[in-house]
């Protein structure tokens, strides 16, 4: 033997750390039985009773190609499968069974040392070591190294399904998150039910699928991150990377640096290569210097691109979406805006209304932020009273959407019942410049105000089920119904 028992135990153990997986495991420790064990020949056998119900070769070394394909066809009908029947290292001479025929070597007297070994009860195998009897003069060795290198390979495979088993689960939990991701920015969920938002999402929907990139234009706060997100969820490159960038306020060298990345050792990559096969998300374009702009543009019509400090032109393969609360066509007159570059991506442009222009969103976005801003802090908060929403919907929101969203979640964080009333809201709309509000000045007034307030409550609890809200009421539902149309009011406002 050309190393000793431990020796080869060490080498045993580095390819196990490798973690080359079982059939590049059992290679190497195969070719180890050859090199350092003295073995003739070596091969790994193995049975997974679970998959295939069969014996096949992991690994061999030292056949010729002859011999490597009769083991592979006729393992299963040799004498080599008295080590599965007697559990233990088994010897054979190969010249005494006429089955293993096809591994008789001339002029040696080949002596097979077959050490089996079990994963479960539905998985097992062995190891076989060829050495020459006239030529072995530590028989004891060789049947410890066999039996460590059975002992090896089946550490391996066990590793091996350990490492699968993790890999299952992160790709289980990779494609949950996913799925979760696609439900959040479902466009259904994220656009409202109004006439201009209607419009938005129908453009959505006719641009997602296709590759061209995408601008979203409207006041800051209008939504345009989360209709960028819903446009990738909704595209064929939903299961790749989506990136964003702010372009606001960035160094022009640090932004360029970002997008493109750097050509150092090793090379920084930029967002435009982290987005690979996805979507970048740039955000206020109108901030990116005509240099970048120019740069951008080729990534738009060439699929080109070069990392800065670099010379190598790199190809891109991603969706563009851009944002902008500027006046590019005015930017472009000026020549602060690569004119070209609009023409570009302005092809499939999309407005975002301002949250002033869509009012019959109020309701659905303040409904939809409570819900995630009580189960957020824990706070037992179910839904919004009809002053409340009165005084939203009379409020002109200059921060949009992101502003309405503040003034939930602050409502919510100071509300001490179920139920947000005006009083929970911010100063800012509770006065009546601001609210638009008037004074009721007479009973009657205050009489028909109540009873509005009374009745879109019902509404609201019963979703505009007039039946149900005359119940709860104790009126008549014909009563009730004509009390509606005298206030004015809509019912399936409520649904």
């Amino acid at each position: 033997m050309k190393l000793r028992p431990i020796d080869i135990a060490e080498l045993f153990a580095e390819i196990q750390a490798e973690t080359l997986g079982p059939r590049g495991s059992a290679l190497g420790i195969s070719k180890t039985l050859c090199h350092s064990a003295d073995a003739v020949y070596a091969f790994v056998m193995y049975d997974d009773a679970a998959m295939s119900g069969k014996l096949s070769l992991l690994a061999a070394s030292g056949l010729d190609a002859a011999a490597y394909r009769r083991l592979e066809q006729r393992a299963g009908s040799t004498a080599l499968m008295r080590a599965f029947d007697q559990n233990e290292v088994i010897f054979l001479l190969v010249h005494d069974e006429p089955s293993l025929d096809f591994l008789v070597i001339e002029s040696k007297i080949i002596e097979l040392i077959i050490a089996p070994f079990k994963i479960d009860e539905s998985r097992e195998g062995f190891v076989a070591a060829a050495f020459d009897k006239r030529e072995l003069p530590d028989r004891y060795g060789a049947v410890a190294i066999t039996r460590l290198a059975a002992r090896t390979v089946a550490q391996t495979i066990r590793i091996d399904d350990i490492q699968r088993q993790s890999s299952d689960l992160a790709t289980e939990e990779a494609a949950k998150t996913q799925e979760a991701l696609r439900s959040k920015y479902d466009i259904a969920k994220v656009i409202g039910n109004s006439g201009p938002m209607r419009q938005v999402a129908d453009q959505i929907r006719q641009i997602a699928r296709s590759n061209a990139a995408v601008l979203l234009r409207g006041e800051r706060g209008t939504g345009k991150e989360m209709l960028a997100y819903a446009i990738h969820y909704a595209s064929l490159r939903a299961r790749r990377e989506f990136r964003q960038i702010s372009c606001a306020g960035v160094p022009d060298a640090l932004l360029e640096a970002e997008l493109f990345g750097v050509e150092t050792q090793p090379p920084k990559l930029g967002m435009i290569e982290q987005a690979k096969f996805g979507t970048l998300f740039i955000d206020e374009i109108a901030a990116v210097p005509t240099a970048t702009q120019d740069k951008i543009l080729r990534v738009i019509r060439d699929s080109r691109f070069e990392r800065v400090s670099g010379s190598e032109a790199i190809r891109a393969n991603l969706r563009l979406i851009f944002s902008t609360v500027a006046d590019l066509e005015d930017l472009a007159a000026k020549g602060k805006f690569s004119e070209e570059l609009l023409y570009r991506i302005n092809a499939f442009s999309v407005f975002v209304p301002p949250l002033r222009d869509r009012k019959a969103d109020i309701l659905l976005l303040a409904e939809h932020f409570i819900e995630k801003y009580a189960r957020e802090h824990r706070r037992r908060v179910a839904r919004i009273s009809t002053a409340a929403i009165d005084m939203l919907a009379k409020y002109h929101f200059p921060g949009n959407v992101r502003e309405l969203e503040n003034v939930i979640e602050r409502a919510v964080m100071v509300c001490d019942e179920g139920v947000i009333h005006a009083r929970h809201l911010p100063a800012t709309l509770q006065t009546a410049e601001e609210t638009d509000t008037q004074a009721v000045s007479t009973l009657d007034a205050a009489v028909a105000a109540f009873e509005r307030d009374m009745i879109e409550d019902a509404l609201k609890s019963s979703r505009g089920n007039i039946a149900k809200a005359a119940r709860d009421l104790g009126t008549t539902e014909r009563i009730l119904g004509y009390k509606i149309k005298n206030a004015g009011i809509e019912p399936r406002r409520y649904k």
